[in-house]
């Protein structure tokens, strides 16, 4: 999505408070291995035209991608979540197309800001 920034740093800024660089690397890792499971998801259950499982997985991805700051990605997942809601199929298909881009994005800032860390 245009309007939202790719990604917002203030949550890793934060996790790094929290746990240091070792636990911005496990959490980024788990992203990096499940998000793309999820977005298959997505498309399996779009297809399927299995709106709960749509809905499920949408919400799943919108909160992770959240919690790293993956804004962009989020909000992709956030709008899916709700049109998946209401059975938008067009929508949804619309929105599924631009989710895994928009995960690339994500990934591509989070590998770049790790590298930027401090060593563990």
């Amino acid at each position: 999505m245009q309007d939202q920034p790719v990604l917002d740093r203030a949550p890793i800024v934060d996790l790094l408070d929290l746990g240091g660089p070792d636990l911005v690397q496990e959490l980024t890792e788990l992203f990096f291995s499940d998000t793309p499971g999820l977005i298959a998801e997505i498309e399996t259950a779009l297809e399927a035209e299995d709106w709960e499982a749509l809905t499920r997985a949408s919400h799943s991805l919108k909160s992770s991608a959240f919690y790293l700051g993956a804004l962009a990605l989020s909000e992709i997942s956030r709008l899916l979540e709700s049109s998946s809601r209401s059975g938008e199929e067009a929508h949804c298909k619309e929105l599924s197309a631009q989710a895994p881009v928009a995960y690339e994005a994500a990934k591509a800032a989070l590998i770049q800001m790790r590298s930027e860390l401090p060593p563990a």
